[in-house]
């Protein structure tokens, strides 16, 4: 546009008026100069052309922002980012804060926007106080337990502004309801405690106690039990070691061990004390509660002895030795030989013990229902006693069997068990069917027979095996029930259904015999001897080797055999123990065979050393000794042996 104006700050002016715009917005073009002559008396404006130039526009360089998220006073606020921004995050893994976005409850981490209905709400858990009765189980004691739990109310913590945030709760404390004396005394009352039994105090100080606690607050009346009688027993049940030995007396070495003995008159024991009565309790639950009565102790008087002042005092009628066995007080004589058994005083047989000062000459027999003690030797001659033997001197070619034979409980007794369990699965068989299946049955039984068959007999032959090394009259016991056993046999498979009620019998008969066996094994008896060779040793108990050892001997005891010595000799023979053995040096140089067995799966056989051709067996389970070797748990056999050696003796 053409601006007439006398100078261009004029045609400026002009133009911004013209244009609203700043000077700067104006492009500017002169077209005809402005004209002046005679010093300014002639003017003449020139032409100007002004356009206006639209200003250019800068653009906007926007920055990236991210969204954010914040919580305040509880509540969750959402800024959203820029378009090129990162959403906000919230991570919600508070178990007391439950999240919902949206009404969908969320876990984890989660985008957000400022759309998003966002609920927070904060879980509160109730306080509690329980009130528990426990009565102890002899019902003497109610214990009473005020259990105070404070509750919690969680609210949401605030945060700042943050692109991520984790939802985290705080708490405040509820403290837990308190509970009356009234409420707990309420509580007993439901447990059947009397109210006679109930202690206030321990109540309310329970009650006060801001933690609550446990605390007994009830407590019955104790029976008070009597007292059994009282008896002084006043003589030793047992041989003991010689106490001049520890004197320095002259003392004979054959009179180390004392057998006891008294004489007529001799008061053997004595009731100390009456019986006394108890008196009967009562429960917080208002139960009598029984006492135990004093039970009087009777004083028994056996043979050999008398009850005297009204029944308080036991006095010797005859001499000998005392024993007192299963509550009886007796004296059974003892036989002294003071020289040795041979032809001139012919065989013995005693009730009570004997002790022989002298030697068992050859093929004489000593037998007592007692103990028997020999300070010489025994030269093949045979020795029974039902109690313990000792022999100070040597057992040559000789048997000797302490208790009821041994070979009886550990060979025989096993065997006719299994014997017992077949003959009994065939009559259990037969006797649960009915008649109409006899026929059935008796060939289901004929199949069995046939298959057990081959045991029985195996059965048979190994007690037959074993009787050879019974005593005489266990071989008629054993003998008469198997001649039964294989009649049987003989008839069964051609008339099954006859032959029955002998199936009966016969089983009948073992079981008698295992029951027998089982009775009389209650006693145990022992064996203690020096050296032996070439004989039968046999102890209902244990067997303690305190000298040399033994050569091929048969040794065989219901629980150990123990070689006392480290240097003792076995050498040859065999050894069977219900539960250990424990050896010195075990075999020769030579290879002599030597047999050692423990039936108990946990029994142990241990020694200092062993030769070539020495077999090992625990519980059929066999080890041949190929290479002889010595025990690298000497020490410890020696320890547990030296154990076992106390038990034996006492």
């Amino acid at each position: 546009m053409l601006f007439t104006a006398f100078d261009i700050e004029e045609a400026i002016t002009k133009a911004k008026d013209f244009y609203k715009c700043d000077e700067k917005n104006l492009k500017i073009q002169t077209i005809k100069n402005p004209y002046r002559r005679f010093w300014g008396l002639i003017n003449k404006p020139g032409e100007f052309n002004i356009e206006y130039i639209e200003p250019k526009q800068k653009k906007e360089i926007k920055k990236k922002e991210d969204g954010k998220v914040q919580i305040l006073s509880g509540k969750i606020q959402v800024t959203d980012p820029s378009p090129e921004g990162k959403y906000a995050l919230i991570i919600a893994d508070d178990p007391n804060i439950e999240v919902y976005i949206n009404g969908k409850m969320t876990t984890g981490i989660a985008i957000v926007t400022e759309k998003d209905r966002i609920d927070l709400k904060a879980k509160s858990i109730a306080p509690s106080t329980e009130i528990k009765v426990d009565i102890s189980s002899d019902k003497l004691k109610a214990t009473l337990t005020v259990e105070k739990k404070a509750g919690r109310k969680y609210f949401v913590k605030d945060t700042k502004s943050e692109n991520s945030i984790y939802i985290r709760s705080e708490y405040e404390e509820i403290p837990a309801p308190n509970v009356t004396v009234e409420q707990c005394i309420s509580e007993l009352i439901k447990a059947n405690v009397k109210m006679k039994f109930i202690n206030i105090q321990a109540i309310y100080d329970l009650v006060n106690s801001p933690s609550g606690g446990s605390s007994v607050v009830a407590e019955g009346i104790a029976p008070v039990h009597g007292i059994n009688s009282k008896i002084k027993y006043l003589f030793h049940n047992s041989n003991y070691h010689n106490p001049a030995f520890e004197t320095n007396e002259k003392v004979d070495l054959l009179n180390h061990t004392i057998i006891p003995t008294v004489n007529i008159g001799e008061v053997l024991a004595i009731k100390t004390m009456p019986a006394m009565p108890g008196t009967d309790g009562e429960s917080v639950t208002g139960e009598i509660i029984k006492a135990h009565q004093g039970k009087d102790l009777p004083l028994k008087a056996g043979s050999g002895t008398v009850l005297l002042e009204n029944n308080t005092k036991i006095v010797a009628i005859a001499s000998g030795r005392p024993i007192l066995r299963n509550g009886i007080v007796s004296v059974v004589p003892v036989l002294t030989i003071p020289h040795d058994v041979d032809v001139k005083t012919g065989n013995v047989y005693f009730d009570g013990d004997i002790v022989i000062k002298g030697n068992i000459m050859n093929n004489m027999r000593v037998e007592s229902k007692g103990n028997i003690i020999i300070y010489g030797n025994v030269n093949h001659a045979n020795i029974t006693a039902n109690y313990n033997i000792e022999v100070y001197g040597n057992i040559i070619g000789s048997t000797v069997r302490a208790g009821i034979s041994v070979i009886n409980y550990l060979g025989i007794l096993p065997k006719m068990e299994q014997i017992h369990a077949i003959l009994k699965e065939l009559y259990d068989k037969f006797s649960a069917a009915k008649p109409a299946k006899y026929s059935q049955i008796s060939n289901q039984l004929i199949q069995i027979i046939n298959s057990r068959s081959e045991k029985l007999k195996k059965h048979i032959d190994d007690i037959k095996n074993l009787s050879a090394i019974l005593a005489d009259e266990d071989v008629k016991k054993v003998s008469l029930i198997l001649n039964k056993i294989q009649t049987l046999l003989l008839h069964i498979n051609t008339d099954l259904i006859n032959n029955i009620d002998q199936i009966h019998t016969v089983e009948e008969d073992v079981n008698n015999f295992i029951t027998e066996m089982e009775n009389i094994y209650d006693k145990q008896a022992n064996i203690i001897f020096h050296y032996s060779q070439n004989s039968l040793i046999q102890a209902n108990g244990n067997i303690l080797v305190k000298g040399q050892g033994c050569y091929q001997t048969r040794l065989i005891a219901r629980n150990a055999i123990v070689f006392q010595q480290p240097s003792s000799l076995v050498r040859g023979g065999i050894l069977i123990a219900g539960k250990n053995i424990k050896m010195g040096i075990v075999g020769s140089p030579s290879g002599i065979a030597t047999y050692c067995k423990v039936l108990d799966k946990n029994g142990k056989i241990s020694a200092v050393h062993y030769y070539d051709n020495t077999t090992l067996n625990i519980n059929n389970n066999l080890k041949k000794v190929e290479h002889g070797f010595t025990s690298p748990d000497y020490i410890e056999n020696i320890m547990q042996g030296s154990q076992i050696d106390e038990k034996i003796q006492t």
